[in-house]
């Protein structure tokens, strides 16, 4: 009886706890198109730069769909504003295929966001996503550490 509360205590324990993967990689669930409407950035004037990242995350995944042709996600950032250009190629990891940001200067910060596309193989499809978010203000350094 005893092994059993312990069981049961260790498992009610085990599913409390919850990763997320804010920042990370996604793997993209949205429509067959890409919608017309501006992708939105999140709450960047009002809300922490964590929520900022979340909701920016959460928006790319659900507009770009894998499967969709890398080009025509690229073209889409291109009209909003963010610059795209091939991702790193430095042998380390899995780098992105392109790398797109955009950033905006308001209010003595600077507010940066980066979408990176990941095909499988080359293969020129869209297979996942990573959303970043960066606020640097006054003398702030990278994810508002201590500047140089």
């Amino acid at each position: 009886m005893k092994r059993f509360a312990i069981a049961a205590i260790l498992a009610l324990a085990l599913a409390a706890c919850e990763t997320s993967s804010v920042g990370g990689v996604s793997t993209p669930s949205g429509p067959a198109s890409i919608p017309s409407s501006p992708l939105e950035l999140g709450d960047w004037r009002n809300a922490t730069p964590a929520a900022t990242l979340s909701a920016f995350q959460s928006n790319v995944t659900n507009r770009y769909r894998a499967g969709l042709d890398l080009s025509a996600v690229s073209g889409d950032l291109r009209r909003q504003d963010f610059n795209c250009a091939a991702g790193p190629q430095n042998g380390r990891g899995d780098p992105p295929e392109q790398v797109c940001r955009r950033t905006i200067s308001a209010s003595g910060c600077t507010h940066t966001w980066q979408v990176h596309l990941f095909d499988e193989g080359g293969d020129g499809r869209l297979a996942r996503t990573r959303g970043l978010y960066d606020r640097r203000c006054g003398s702030d350094g990278l994810l508002g550490g201590p500047g140089r």
